[in-house]
């Protein structure tokens, strides 16, 4: 389960800063340079982000492995991702950015972490 503090913020907005829509939108992100053996990681963990990125409006999520899908005991895969994702704001849109480490768990439960610098 991803929370905004793992993650990365997409600044503070209030009601009043995000447009008014019916419904919330799933954007799914869009992957690149992503090989078939690690695409299922990698599905998980955009499934998680766009979950997780509903709730503040994005317009457009893009997802770019910076290395091979690394393999632990137990059948733990690890995806560090660059993640974009440009945010619907009153006035325009809000490009956020951050590298993150996605886990996938042999039972498939999903975390993320923040990459430090």
């Amino acid at each position: 389960m991803l929370t905004a503090a793992m993650l990365f913020l997409p600044g503070l907005a209030s009601a009043a800063d995000l447009p008014q829509l019916d419904e919330r939108q799933l954007v799914m992100p869009v992957s690149h340079g992503i090989s078939l053996t690690d695409r299922s990681t990698v599905n998980r963990c955009n499934s998680a982000i766009a979950e997780w990125a509903a709730q503040y409006n994005p317009v457009a999520v893009e997802t770019s492995l910076t290395e091979p899908v690394r393999r632990r005991a137990g059948g733990v895969r690890i995806a560090t991702l660059f993640v974009a994702i440009d945010y619907l704001r009153k006035g325009g849109v809000e490009p956020r950015s951050a590298t993150i480490a996605c886990t996938v768990a042999a039972d498939g439960q999903v975390s993320v972490e923040l990459k430090e610098g």
